[in-house]
C-alpha cells in the first residue's frame, strides 16, 4: 500500500526473463575459487595437506563447490562432506581423488543454482568440473615449484583448481540464458497454497504444448514470459487475498458505530479520540474497496494472459507446415503404377471371363 493509498500489484507488462545468468556467473565463480583457497589455507595449516593431499584438496573442492549461492550456504556443510567422501573413495581404489571429487562438486554446485536444472545440466555440471579441476591440478603441478612454502603451494593449487573447476557452472548458466527460468511444481507447490496453483499449471501447460510448435527461441521466451507472469500474478492474488481476509467490513463497521455514537457521560478527549478512531476505521474499509478492486483486476490480467497462451498455442499449430501443404514427391509416378496395375487386373479378368464363356 502505497501513501496514496493506491496497492502496488504486479505490472500489467510481461517481465524480462533472460539476461540475469551470465553477469552472475563470475561473481559465483569468485566465490567457488574464493572458497576453495581459504580452505585450502585452512587444511595446510592444520597438518592435513601434508598427510593427505589429495583428501585434503577434495575438501576444499567441495567447499567451493557448496559456497556458488549464498543464499543456500546450508548446503555447504553438504556439498563438503560429499566431495570428500567421492574424493576418499577414489582413493581408497587407487584412482585420482580430484576426478570423483569434481565430477560430485560439479553436479552438486549445478543442483544449488537458483535457476532449475535437470539431469542433463548435473551431466554436463560433472563432467566440466573433474576435467577443469584435473587440468588444473595439473598445471599446478607442473608450474609451482617444490621450493614454495606448503601453505602458499596449497592455496595456488587450489585457486588453479578452482578457477579451472569453476567452469563446470558455464554449461548451466549458458542453457539457462537461452532458455526460460520457470517455476518448478517444487517452487509451485512452497510458495502458493493450493487454491491459486491451477492457472499456474495450465498456463505451464500450454507454455510447453505451445513451444511443440514454437519456430525460434524468440517465440518461446515470449511465451515463457506471459506463463511467468501468471506465476507472479497468482503470488500477488494469495497476498491480496491475506490482506482482505485480516479486514472484517462487519466487525470494523460495528467499532465505528460505537465510536461515532459515543456514551454522554465521556468527556471531550474521549469523544474526540473515539472519532478520530473512527475516522481511521472508514479509511481501512476505503482501503479493503480498493483491494477487492485490485482482486478482480488480478483475475482478468490472469484470464487475459491464459487465453493468449490457448491462441498461441493454436495459432503455433496452425501456422507450422502440415502434411497436406506438400505432396509427396513421387505421389504421381506410384499413382500412375496404381493406375496402370488397375488397368491390367480389370484386362486378365476381364480376358478370364471371356474364355471362360468359350
Amino acid at each position: 500500500m502505497t501513501p496514496t493509498g493506491k496497492l502496488q500489484t504486479v505490472s500489467a507488462a510481461p517481465i524480462a526473463l533472460r539476461g540475469t545468468a551470465l553477469p552472475a556467473l563470475p561473481a559465483r565463480q569468485g566465490m567457488w575459487v574464493g572458497a576453495q583457497m581459504l580452505v585450502a589455507g585452512f587444511v595446510s595449516v592444520v597438518g592435513l595437506w601434508a598427510m593427505q593431499p589429495e583428501l585434503a584438496l577434495s575438501i576444499a573442492i567441495g567447499a567451493g563447490a557448496g559456497s556458488v549461492n549464498p543464499k543456500k550456504m546450508w548446503a555447504l556443510p553438504i556439498v563438503t562432506v560429499a566431495v570428500a567422501l567421492a574424493g576418499l573413495l577414489f582413493t581408497v581404489n587407487q584412482l585420482p581423488a580430484v576426478v570423483g571429487a569434481g565430477a560430485v562438486a560439479g553436479a552438486l554446485a549445478t543442483w544449488l543454482l537458483p535457476h532449475r536444472t535437470d539431469w542433463l545440466d548435473h551431466v554436463n555440471g560433472a563432467l566440466a568440473t573433474l576435467t577443469g579441476s584435473s587440468l588444473g591440478l595439473w598445471a599446478a603441478t607442473a608450474l609451482l615449484p617444490n621450493s614454495m612454502p606448503l601453505v602458499i603451494s596449497a592455496i595456488v593449487t587450489a585457486g588453479l583448481v578452482g578457477l579451472m573447476g569453476s567452469q563446470g557452472l558455464l554449461p548451466a548458466a549458458i542453457r539457462f540464458d537461452n532458455g526460460p527460468d520457470l517455476p518448478s511444481p517444487r517452487q509451485i507447490q512452497a510458495e502458493l497454497q493450493l487454491r491459486y496453483r491451477p492457472p499456474v499449471f495450465r498456463a505451464l501447460e500450454l507454455y510447453e504444448k505451445a513451444c511443440q510448435h514454437a519456430p525460434d527461441r524468440d517465440t518461446r521466451g515470449g511465451l515463457a514470459e506471459v506463463a511467468m507472469w501468471v506465476y507472479r500474478l497468482q503470488l500477488t492474488r494469495q497476498t491480496l487475498d491475506a490482506e482482505a481476509e485480516s479486514i472484517d467490513p462487519v466487525s470494523i463497521n460495528d467499532r465505528i458505530d460505537r465510536y461515532e455514537n459515543p456514551d454522554p457521560e465521556e468527556d471531550e478527549f474521549t469523544r474526540e479520540r473515539h472519532a478520530a478512531t473512527a475516522a481511521h476505521l472508514k479509511r481501512l474499509l476505503e482501503h479493503r474497496a480498493l483491494i477487492d478492486v485490485e482482486i478482480r483486476r488480478n483475475d482478468a490480467l490472469v484470464e487475459y494472459a491464459l487465453a493468449f497462451l490457448e491462441e498461441a498455442r493454436a495459432g503455433l499449430a496452425v501456422a507450422r507446415e502440415l502434411p497436406g501443404e506438400t505432396m509427396p514427391e513421387r505421389l504421381d509416378e506410384v499413382l500412375g503404377r496404381l493406375r496402370s496395375h488397375a488397368k491390367e487386373g480389370d484386362t486378365r479378368r476381364k480376358t478370364a471371363r471371356e474364355v471362360g464363356a468359350f
